[in-house]
């Protein structure tokens, strides 16, 4: 009876935790209709509602740094990217979107450290060289129009 009384908990503990990651995925994958249809209030509504389910997991996080950097609310972005940096494997999404928002901000320095540890996770990721060059372009052009404006100047 003990026996038969386990197995039945362990079917229950299956069950649950089916259930637990298929609202967590319809959540997700709603998010992202949404997020694709330019419905960016309801894609937050659902990203939190799977944040309450699993406040660990990268891709929810990814999703309100997301959101929130369209909105520009480029510290609360950084913040999500960052919590995302703590649990996920494919760290060298998170370094790129940091340096997104840095690039954005103008921050160009910033930029480029977090493109350049994106490339150090993964040498392969073309889009964080995409964007480092790109940051290092426009941190060039305007160390060349100051050079300019200081020789007009003088």
């Amino acid at each position: 009876m003990s026996e038969e009384l386990d197995r039945l908990n362990k079917l229950s503990d299956f069950f649950k935790t089916i259930n637990y990651k298929i609202k967590l995925i319809s959540l997700i994958k709603k998010a992202k209709l949404e997020y694709d249809n330019y419905d960016y209030s309801s894609a937050y509504e659902s990203l939190l509602k799977a944040f309450e389910l699993d406040k660990k997991d990268p891709t929810i996080l990814r999703g309100l740094g997301c959101i929130n950097q369209f909105k520009g609310d480029y510290s609360q972005a950084i913040d999500y990217y960052k919590k995302a940096l703590e649990y996920s494997k494919s760290k060298e999404l998170e370094y790129t979107l940091i340096g997104t928002v840095y690039y954005i901000e103008d921050k160009l320095d910033e930029a480029i450290k977090y493109f350049n540890l994106a490339i150090d996770e993964n040498d392969d990721y073309e889009k964080a060289y995409e964007n480092r060059n790109q940051a290092i372009l426009e941190n060039h052009m305007k160390i060349v129009d100051l050079q300019e404006m200081l020789k007009k100047y003088f």
